[in-house]
């Protein structure tokens, strides 16, 4: 019992609710570019094919690792006194800021080549903020607290990213209209912005010796891209492989399902209210007791029997999809709306624990002599399948319709279950270095 009661004690800390905070700042404007962004496209008349298609701005998160040695090792301008992850926060977030409400002032049907631009703008600076924020996640904690500080981070991320995002996102864009929307989200993320960039101190870390991109290129090449890969290399050796594998798979059924479900929701009669209230706003409670259960549970039982749970439920909780869409064709909604919370209820507690157990295991992984450029290497190479797969969901939809398309997507969590029984039964323990 007390081991459970200095667990959560432990999230009261300061350095983890800084990195609350943070991890709301995250979900901020990624959050924007989901949900609110594909229910107003939607509802505009664009297709789902494209709708689809657009989902693969995601892909700008996991590309992130090409600039995030950049992030880690090039010092900016006038601002280097600040300290290296606060200056790059800081031309992070404002650009974030900019874009934000620049996608507000565009209309779907008249500019989509435009909006689609400022989309991506945003994903860009938004992803740059991100490679800071998992390196500040990493190097404010102790390497014992890891597991608090991904349930935390993703409790913040949750806060910004559904209620702030979404759930705010989608009641003021259906209510008033998505421009009034985007510009409200704007202002309290930037005001969000200030008050981190006072309270947070600049990371204690060890900092190699800085080499110029201008006077020495090749010195710097070989000291910001190939020794963070051979670094990691030469710690897992035979087990890189699996542990890509791991990354890759883990993920894929909610990815590969993401982008399909706002179009879901709306073509079977949910309102942007109901949508606001029971998919974000209840989802993002449950989701937030998953996040708090993945870091107790890894506390008391370890991470790798947990990245088996998390694997196995992610594949069945979206199974229940099918029954929700066969629901669709009842003369009466009110069991559809009723099983709605039962799905949003067991998919969004997987999705946060889930999230807990898989940064907590990326975090685990990377050395703290290239946090950042590491994080941002294995989400690249873990991830990037994903997305490329996430990206033609709605030409699935639109070949098969939505019972198969749910069956696909649970059965893409297979492969999961698999490697992570191989990683239980091998009793493989990924440390950072």
């Amino acid at each position: 019992m007390n081991e459970w009661v200095v667990s959560l004690k432990a999230y009261l800390k300061p350095n983890l609710l800084q990195i609350t905070l943070l991890g709301l700042l995250a979900g901020i404007p990624l959050g924007m570019i989901a949900d609110p962004l594909n229910y107003w496209l939607s509802k505009s008349g664009i297709d789902r094919a494209s709708i689809g298609l657009l989902s693969g701005v995601f892909l700008t998160y996991s590309f992130k690792a090409l600039w995030a040695p950049l992030v880690d090792r090039i010092q900016i301008f006038k601002l280097k006194d600040i300290g290296q992850r606060k200056s790059w926060l800081l031309v992070a977030q404002t650009f974030s800021f900019i874009f934000l409400i620049l996608i507000g002032l565009n209309d779907p049907k008249e500019n989509f080549s435009l909006l689609v631009f400022c989309v991506f703008a945003l994903a860009f600076f938004s992803a740059t903020q991100d490679i800071c924020i998992d390196a500040l996640r990493i190097e404010l904690v102790e390497s014992k607290e890891l597991g608090n500080s991904a349930a935390v981070y993703q409790f913040g991320y949750r806060i910004g990213a559904v209620y702030i995002s979404q759930v705010l996102g989608l009641l003021i864009g259906g209510l008033v209209g998505y421009s009034l929307a985007y510009l409200t989200v704007a202002l309290l993320f930037i005001a969000l912005c200030i008050l981190i960039y006072y309270k947070m101190p600049e990371p204690e870390r060890e900092i190699r010796p800085y080499i110029s991109v201008f006077s020495e290129p090749k010195n710097w090449f070989k000291d910001s891209f190939v020794e963070p890969v051979k670094d990691l290399y030469q710690r897992y050796q035979s087990e890189v492989l699996l542990l890509l594998l791991l990354i890759f798979f883990y993920r894929l059924s909610d990815v590969f399902l993401g982008p399909m479900a706002m179009p879901f929701y709306r073509e079977i009669g949910f309102s942007e209210t109901e949508v606001a209230l029971v998919t974000n706003a209840f989802g993002a409670l449950v989701t937030i007791v998953g996040v708090f259960a993945g870091g107790l549970l890894v506390h008391k039982w370890g991470l790798e029997i947990n990245i088996l749970y998390g694997a196995i439920l992610t594949a069945l909780t979206n199974l229940p999809f099918v029954y929700l869409n066969l629901l669709a064709s009842d003369l009466d909604p009110t069991n559809e709306f009723r099983f709605l919370w039962v799905v949003i209820g067991m998919d969004n507690f997987t999705q946060g624990y889930v999230g807990t157990i898989a940064i907590t295991f990326v975090s685990r992984v990377v050395s703290q002599s290239y946090t950042a450029t590491q994080y941002a290497f294995l989400v690249l190479l873990g991830i990037l399948p994903s997305r490329l797969v996430g990206m033609f969901s709605g030409y699935v939809v639109n070949d098969f319709g939505y019972h198969d398309f749910f069956l696909i997507a649970s059965a893409l969590g297979i492969p999961a279950i698999l490697i992570s029984y191989i990683v239980w039964k091998k009793k493989l323990i990924f440390s950072s270095g």
